[in-house]
């Protein structure tokens, strides 16, 4: 097989995953996600790490996804985190 025939099936290969990845992707998506994003306090006597355990179950058991997590802090203390969960 000549080289500007590699080239040419190599093109072909690769157009060809490029415009049907997107293709499959779009098929499977069934409509915008429900986002809901919810803050736990660092303060009340129990670990932040305990809290956003727990959060993370009760999510979990009702079908929601972890999707992001920031941390508040105010003067170099950790006040709470929001963590947002998706569906």
């Amino acid at each position: 097989m000549n080289t500007s025939l590699k080239q040419l099936l190599a093109a072909v290969v690769t157009a060809t995953a490029l415009v049907t990845a997107p293709a499959t992707n779009a098929a499977k998506d069934t409509g915008p996600a429900t986002m809901v994003t919810v803050y736990i306090n660092a303060h009340g006597g129990s670990s932040i790490a305990k809290k956003i355990n727990e959060m993370h179950k009760t999510m979990e058991a009702q079908g929601w996804r972890f999707a992001d997590m920031e941390i508040h802090t105010e003067n170099a203390d950790t006040e709470g985190v929001w963590i947002t969960y998706v569906k």
